[in-house]
């Protein structure tokens, strides 16, 4: 991205791009020519028709060119030749060209689908909102009054869409859920993001801990800087403290002048993830530099001064590392641990499935390759609109916007009873398999001209979530505990507390396996005819602290 935001004008005329060029210079803007701007101290300047986009296809040109524009400025009508025109398919042909700007709105949905549009309309022309309003068009500006208002109102609809866009935590995709422990992680982030304090992230692999602190935590800050991430279980311990803090010239054999991350980070946020992993000199070396907000590079004597915002993430027990004098006490207190956000696992807030699994499915098929096949898709089957993919469990009611893939009730009960020890990251992955392959049958199907009949809906095969549950992900060995038999195994104070635990996983999982019924429980669990099996199993089930309306929900 450039140091300034980056506009693409689209406009038959020149308007609007000199009332821009004169009055709005903060920007840079996308042309379709490769001399150095700015276009307004161009000595070509007069008579250039390259400084913007007049038709779709010059749009498309441009963004070749730009792919790092932040916003499009889109005009509504074009005074064009027919042969320069996109066909009439969002608006009726009547209006072909008064309202083109519709139809090349939908064209950049189909093929840019994230990109900002901003829709430049006259007065008389605001009736037309509600066709590029069903495109997602952003904002709306009316441009009818004296330039310079014309131009202070457009500014600031650009602003308003740039803050969002850096701002919002939303923005990333990150999906909450409405599980009472993700109300408190989602309030508590919100908090400890606007502080100078490091926030210590734990919780299961896969629970989505990097995407909290990418997605939300940091655009929270309100930081200019860049978010660093790193990944210290990737590193060879002897690489970890020169990645991290730099090295000079010559601190060790082929070693050069290089910054480290803390120095990348700037002003910014570092991830630090499995930060349990750190080996003892780098765990000083961090503790220092959380203490004095000050670095030294491999191979220097002179601190170097960062102001970075530090996230640690780990699914490691750090208390039972100081305990055992693998981890400083000193850095874990530094950490501030008693502000921590833990994730909990998937298994703990199976009532959050349906929102993580539907909001997969936008994500999946929101931008890139997926995108593309699900406008091919549309294309093929005439479905008009921007390509939009939504998620329905059971059976699909009401008209569809852009196209449902529909879950049976059974296979979602097959996804409930699932332990997921992946967390919703093997939520994600399964999901994204299961609706590219739906995709794909559904989109062959209409390649030769079968399945035209209820386009809009595609059902998700029962055979191939089984599939996919089949070659589900199996828990690595990691953090504090180990997979036995598909269990965790957490070391505790008395070994009678590691076999409750192991019991109580145990319970937790027949209960889903039986959609709770006591008396199949008891049959695996139980030899003999004994009638009252059953209540035994669910006394033992109270015991262990379980309770069937929180397995229930």
């Amino acid at each position: 991205m450039s140091a300034k935001p980056k506009l693409l004008v689209v406009d038959d005329g020149d308007r609007y791009v000199e009332l821009l060029h004169a009055l709005l210079r903060d920007y840079d803007y996308a042309t379709r020519c490769d001399l150095p701007g700015p276009c307004w101290d161009c000595p070509q300047r007069g008579g250039c028709e390259l400084t913007h986009a007049h038709d779709a296809k010059e749009t498309d040109e441009a963004l070749a060119r730009h792919a790092d524009v932040d916003v499009v400025l889109l005009d509504v009508a074009f005074d064009l030749p027919e042969a320069r025109l996109l066909p009439a398919r969002v608006v009726p042909e009547r209006h072909r060209q008064r309202l083109q700007g519709i139809e090349i709105l939908a064209h950049l949905r189909r093929r840019r689908g994230d990109l900002p549009v901003v829709l430049m309309t006259s007065e008389e022309e605001l009736a037309f909102e509600d066709p590029a309003e069903d495109l997602a068009v952003d904002e709306f500006v009316t441009l009818a009054g004296a330039d310079a208002f014309d131009a202070r109102a457009l500014g600031l609809l650009v602003e308003r869409i740039l803050a969002r866009t850096r701002e919002t935590p939303e923005a990333g995709g990150y999906t909450w859920g409405a599980s009472p422990a993700m109300a408190r992680v989602r309030r508590d982030a919100g908090v400890l993001s606007r502080t100078s304090l490091p926030i210590l992230l734990l919780g299961e692999t896969g629970t989505g801990k990097s995407a909290l602190a990418e997605r939300v935590i940091h655009p929270a800050t309100r930081r200019a800087g860049p978010f660093v991430a790193v990944d210290l279980a990737a590193l060879p311990e002897t690489l970890i403290a020169s990645e991290l803090f730099g090295t000079a010239k010559g601190a060790f054999s082929g070693a050069t002048d290089r910054r480290g991350r803390f120095e990348e980070a700037h002003g910014g946020t570092l991830f630090l993830d499995e930060i349990g992993n750190l080996p003892p000199e780098a765990q000083r070396m961090l503790l220092l530099a959380l203490q004095d907000g000050r670095i030294t590079r491999l191979g220097e004597s002179a601190p170097r001064a960062v102001d970075v915002k530090v996230i640690a993430a780990t699914n490691a027990n750090l208390e039972a590392k100081v305990a055992d004098g693998s981890f400083r006490a000193d850095l874990y207190a530094r950490l501030n641990p008693a502000a921590r956000l833990t994730l909990p696992p998937l298994r703990e807030r199976l009532g959050d499935l349906p929102e993580l699994m539907a909001g997969f499915v936008r994500k999946k098929l929101a931008a890139g390759a997926d995108r593309a096949l699900l406008a091919d898709y549309m294309e093929a089957t005439g479905l008009r609109g921007a390509p939009h993919a939504e998620l329905v469990i059971g059976k699909p009611e009401g008209p569809a916007y852009g196209v449902r893939f529909v879950l049976s009730r059974q296979s979602y009960s097959e996804l409930r009873a699932h332990e997921w020890p992946g967390n919703v990251r093997e939520v994600e992955l399964l999901l994204a398999n299961a609706v590219v392959f739906a995709l794909a049958d559904a989109y062959g199907a209409a390649e030769h001209g079968r399945g035209q009949d209820g386009a809009d809906t595609i059902p998700i095969p029962a055979k191939l979530v089984r599939e996919l549950l089949g070659a589900a992900w199996h828990a690595d060995a990691g953090g504090d505990g180990t997979p036995a038999g598909g269990f965790e195994v957490h070391r505790r104070a008395q070994l009678r507390d590691v076999a409750r635990d192991l019991e109580r996983q145990l319970f937790v999982r027949l209960y889903k396996q039986t959609k709770g019924d006591f008396d199949a429980m008891a049959e695996r669990l139980l030899e003999g005819d004994d009638p009252g099996a059953g209540r035994k199993v669910r006394l033992r089930f109270n015991q262990l602290g379980l309770r069937v309306r929180d397995l229930d929900d």
